[in-house]
Order: C-alpha cells, then sequence, then structure tokens
C-alpha cells in the first residue's frame, strides 16, 4: 500500500516541475514575441518596470497601498490591450503571452483558499489516481457507488421472501453506503458479507473502499489468498516488512472471498487470526467478503476467528440472498 501522504508529496512534487516548465515555456514566448516586435519589447518592459515600482511604492507608504494598487491594475489593463493588440498585428495569438497553467484555479500550486488553504481538485484527482495504480485499487476506478447498477438484479420476489432481490441488494447498498460515509479510523467497526457467489459482495466491498479512500483514508483491498501468501512470505522472511504492516495498520483492510485460500496446517488459521485480532486490538476495521455462512465459519476456522468476524457489537453481518445475477443477466441476454 502506497501511503497518501508519500502520493500527494509525489503529486505536489509534478505540479512544481509542470511550473518550472511552464515558467521556462513563458520566457521562450516573450522572447519571441520580442524579436517579432520592438513595440512589444517595449511593453513588455514597461510592464515589468510597473510592476516593480509600484510594489516598491506600495512598500514605501503602506497607507496609500490600496491606491497604489488600483493605480497599478488600470495602467496594466492598459498596457495588455496594447499588448494584446501588437500581438495580433504579429500574427500571434492575443493571449500568447498570459501565464501558462494546467489548472485555471490554482494555477498548478495543488492549493486554492484565502487565508487558509485546501487541496484543488486537481490536486485531488491526481492524488486518486496514483492510489488506484496502487495493487489490488485499479478496480475501484470501475466498481464504485456511482457505477452501481440494480438494475441488473431481478425485480422479483426472492423466495421465500416478500422483498424483490432488486429491493433487498439496494437496501444492503444503502447500508454499506452509510458505513463508508461515517466511517472514521479507530472506530473499529466492521461488515461481513456473506453469500454466494454472484449476489454482487464484491462489488459492494469495493465501493466501500472507493468511497473510504476518496474521503481521504488509507485501503488495502486483498484477497483472502493473498493475505495468507503475504502474511506466510512474511513470516519466513520472504515478504517486504512494509507489506505486512500495511495489512496491520491501514485505516480499512478490506478481504475478498475469505474461504478460497488454501487450509495450510499451522499457518491458516493464525495468519488470519493474528491479522484480525491484530486490527481488533486496535480498533482498525476490517469489511470482509465470503461465501462462507456463519456456521461454516466456525467449522472452517479456530472458534477465536470465527467469533470475531460475527461478533455483533464490532461487525454487522450483511447476508446476500438470491439468484446468481451472472446467470440472471446471460437468461435476458444482457
Amino acid at each position: 500500500m502506497i501511503s497518501r501522504a508519500n502520493v500527494t508529496r509525489e503529486a505536489l512534487s509534478e505540479l512544481e516541475t509542470l511550473r518550472a516548465q511552464n515558467m521556462r515555456e513563458e520566457k521562450a514566448r516573450r522572447e519571441e514575441a520580442a524579436g517579432k516586435s520592438p513595440v512589444i519589447a517595449a511593453l513588455l518592459e514597461r510592464r515589468q518596470s510597473l510592476l516593480f515600482s509600484g510594489m516598491k511604492r506600495a512598500f514605501a507608504s503602506p497607507g496609500k497601498a490600496q491606491d497604489i494598487s488600483q493605480s497599478m491594475r488600470e495602467e496594466m489593463d492598459r498596457i495588455n490591450a496594447q499588448l494584446r493588440a501588437a500581438l495580433a498585428a504579429c500574427g500571434l495569438p492575443e493571449d500568447y503571452l498570459q501565464p501558462i497553467c494546467r489548472c485555471p484555479l490554482c494555477r498548478d500550486t495543488g492549493y486554492v483558499g484565502e487565508p487558509i488553504h485546501e487541496p484543488c481538485a486537481c490536486l485531488r484527482r491526481a492524488v486518486m489516481s496514483k492510489l488506484y495504480q496502487n495493487e489490488g485499487l485499479q478496480i475501484l476506478e470501475r466498481e464504485n457507488f456511482a457505477s452501481f447498477d440494480e438494475s441488473i438484479f431481478p425485480d422479483e420476489p426472492i423466495e421465500g421472501r416478500k422483498n424483490t432481490q432488486r429491493g433487498y441488494i439496494r437496501r444492503i447498498r444503502e447500508i454499506c453506503e452509510g458505513y463508508a460515509d461515517a466511517f472514521a479510523p479507530g472506530a473499529g467497526d466492521g461488515l461481513l458479507l456473506c453469500g454466494r457467489s454472484g449476489l454482487g459482495k464484491t462489488f459492494l466491498m469495493n465501493c466501500v473502499a472507493q468511497r473510504v479512500l476518496e474521503r481521504g483514508y488509507s485501503v488495502v483491498v486483498i484477497s483472502a489468498f493473498k493475505l495468507l501468501d503475504v502474511m506466510r512470505r512474511y513470516q519466513f522472511g520472504e515478504a517486504q516488512e512494509g507489506q505486512a504492516e500495511d495489512i496491520l495498520t491501514c485505516d480499512l483492510l478490506c478481504i475478498d472471498d475469505l474461504g478460497s485460500e488454501p487450509m495450510m496446517k499451522n499457518l491458516t488459521v493464525s495468519s488470519l487470526y493474528h491479522v484480525i485480532n491484530e486490527r481488533r486490538s486496535e480498533n482498525r476495521a476490517i469489511v470482509v467478503t465470503t461465501n462462507c455462512t456463519s456456521d461454516d465459519l466456525y467449522e472452517k476456522y479456530d472458534d477465536r476467528v470465527a467469533a470475531r468476524l460475527t461478533d455483533p457489537s464490532r461487525m454487522k453481518v450483511l447476508p446476500f440472498v438470491g439468484v446468481d445475477v451472472r446467470r440472471f443477466a446471460a437468461r435476458r441476454g444482457v
């Protein structure tokens, strides 16, 4: 898992590089325009002189700073109007000497707002994009609450129930979205999404992960098979310490398809117990998907593992029911 702080620093460093490139391009354009026309050269020199002289006068007479600033703006507007006309006369775009930036809101600084700086939307997008490239998170660009489509679920009563599968999954989606929106590190509450394959468990787990990540918290999404492999290799000194550390300390750990991992004597259960218990003791949340029922969990794992996964005081168990939506879609010819 790449930490958000490191990713943010990387994004800001790229913005700094971009600003330096833009400044070089702006300088090259000024030199080109000045070389084409002595009128443009004189106007650029006049504009620069106005800027420095105005700042000098404002510092020397703070009480007149507002009047000086207003006078400078009016004179600068006149110079810029003359520059636009001179540029057009030389066959150059009127905005050729405007500051170059990719984001007009923050001018590629990454922050907006005065006096309190906040991350600009462009910085947030850059950070999210980098986080998505981390192993296990790319799919979150596609599987999130915005792309959740309840119409793929049958709008027919579930056998033995009054609710339709579509209405049922809509309610589970509301619970999952509410959980993600209210998520706070250290609260320790988690979700157990259980049921047969093809009912939307993994998709909704990814929705939760994406929303929590979007809200600025650290998230690890990992299959139970990969989790066991990492912990096994870490135990024998074959995996990087950071991988196991991320699993144990991230704000939200999402384990997919628990029960599909190989059962290795003296390893599988102990590794799962270690991860679950360590996170539980530090009030760090877990979201788990599994095809197992609660009884299956008790039969398959140590009672201590199953009890922690189904503890109603810490885990909200959401059973998924109905027909496999992939088969339903195939019958409809979707």
